[in-house]
């Protein structure tokens, strides 16, 4: 559980310059973040946040295409649009999901590598689905992307991964960047459970030992699907917005496998070891841990329950029969 909810969020919330592609990938991760897990990201009021991210969205995709008037105004439009597509109807269904991983926990059956398989299951059809409504709301601007701001994007992908290889890949075997794997893998837990154990801490540092051998296979992973993302925008420039989209979609659909042959070869195997150690500390949390994961729960359930357009109207209702 704790795994597939980093996946879904916390990985992207330490870096949004790291975002891998400006019109699909990007958003589908910002939306991981603003749309399911915001409140890690320390910001005082979940609400504002989530208001306020079509704005960021806008921003950020300006900064990677420097988008004309005209761009930035059709934009504006598709995130509100898309805003209150995930209010209505997707927003009480993370509700429900929160809920009942926190119900899950007080349960005394041990978890398995294949139950947290199936919440990481859960957790990319959830982004699928985004996926497919991104696809619909964007595709009229993505047609009208012009060379030049296609080379843009180019360059900023470039600049990324050089930031991207500076930071993860520099020295990979060296001490120093063995730890900062060890604390980057610690940390992913200890935002769902607090302090780690002793032994939870060891079974990570040892699974990001023996995960070194592919970090040179994921930066090439991300380097593919860059490439591929500004093909499938070079390809549809000019052509109708209902075409777009189809492939748009596609394009997000094919994600969910690798490119790179290592990792493609090595899926299946790198899934069920990280699932495994998953369910280990899973099944070995303590009192604290169990009261600090279903807190953190809990309250996310909550934000995301207040944020529907039910809750807000009955809020307003309140707070006129108040004044």
């Amino acid at each position: 559980m704790v795994g597939a909810l980093y996946a879904l969020a916390c990985a992207t919330i330490r870096d949004f310059k790291a975002l891998l592609c400006v019109f699909m990938r990007p958003l589908i991760r910002s939306i991981s973040i603003i749309f399911f897990s915001l409140a890690l990201s320390a910001c005082s009021s979940l609400q504002i946040a989530y208001n306020y991210a079509p704005n960021y969205l806008a921003y950020k995709l300006n900064v990677y295409l420097n988008l004309t008037e005209t761009q930035k105004s059709a934009l504006d439009q598709e995130l509100l649009k898309f805003v209150d597509w995930h209010t209505q109807l997707i927003l009480p269904e993370y509700t429900q999901r929160l809920e009942s991983w926190r119900d899950r926990v007080d349960s005394t059956r041990p978890y398995s590598a294949s139950e947290v398989l199936e919440i990481q299951q859960q957790v990319e059809q959830a982004l699928q689905v985004i996926g497919v409504q991104a696809s619909a709301q964007l595709a009229s601007i993505a047609v009208t992307l012009t060379p030049k701001q296609q080379e843009r994007l180019r360059a900023q992908f470039e600049s990324d991964n050089k930031d991207y290889a500076d930071e993860y890949l520099k020295n990979p075997e060296s001490e120093a960047t063995r730890k900062n794997n060890h604390k980057r893998s610690i940390k992913r837990f200890e935002d769902w459970l607090g302090s780690l154990t002793r032994d939870q801490e060891k079974l990570l540092t040892d699974l990001s030992d023996k995960r070194a051998k592919v970090f040179v296979a994921w930066n090439d992973e991300r380097k593919l699907r860059q490439q591929a993302l500004l093909d499938t925008l070079e390809q549809q420039r000019g052509k109708e917005p209902q075409q777009a989209e189809l492939v748009l979609a596609a394009y997000l659909s094919s994600l969910s496998n690798y490119r790179e042959p290592t990792l493609a070869e090595q899926k299946v195997k790198l899934r069920q070891e990280w699932a495994e150690v998953t369910a280990q500390i899973l099944n070995s949390l303590t009192s604290g841990q169990k009261t600090y994961l279903k807190k953190q729960l809990t309250g996310y359930a909550k934000d995301f329950a207040s944020l529907t357009p039910k809750q807000l109207a009955q809020n307003s209702s309140e707070s006129s029969r108040q004044r």
